[in-house]
């Protein structure tokens, strides 16, 4: 045993329930790299259920996710920032949030498009990563130990990112 403790090894990806198939395809791609992958579950509540009972939901979801944020095994946090209508690189108030523990408990961020107009300050400051839609640089700074078919990673990107 050489007393060294093993490099965390986990990426939490965040973003817009909206966005839940292309966080799947992403987690897909990580876990195809060797490392270990937290993707948020649909919130569930799709019906005509109370508005409280879906806010409880909601933020027991929430909670949950900032936990695996700040578990020590967390190497780094990936927000899919997709644009929306009139919002490039979107990141919403959650993912924001998420972003702002990420940083507190020294987890790299990135974010898989652009930097996003109103938080430009705070993101660069903070030192987030954009990878303008390129996982590859994330992998490296992980130390991703296996290799990806960007193949198929080239299709999620040609029919389901808009850039």
């Amino acid at each position: 045993m050489s007393g060294y403790a093993e490099e965390p090894r986990t990426v939490v990806i965040c973003g817009s329930m909206k966005s839940h198939t292309l966080m799947s395809r992403i987690a897909l791609v990580i876990e195809g790299a060797g490392l270990d992958v937290v993707a948020p579950s649909p919130d569930g509540v799709s019906d005509n259920a109370a508005i409280d009972s879906a806010m409880m939901c909601k933020r027991e979801a929430s909670r949950r996710h900032m936990q695996q944020i700040r578990n020590p095994e967390t190497a780094a946090v990936l927000v899919v920032n997709v644009d929306r209508p009139g919002a490039h690189d979107y990141i919403g108030p959650n993912a924001l949030a998420e972003i702002g523990v990420a940083f507190a408990d020294e987890r790299k961020v990135f974010l898989l498009q652009g930097m996003p107009k109103p938080y430009e300050d705070e993101l660069k400051a903070w030192g987030v990563t954009c990878l303008n839609g390129d996982l590859r640089p994330m992998l490296r700074a992980l130390s991703a130990p296996a290799a990806v078919d960007w193949t198929a990673w080239k299709h999620t990107l040609e029919s389901e990112l808009v850039c």
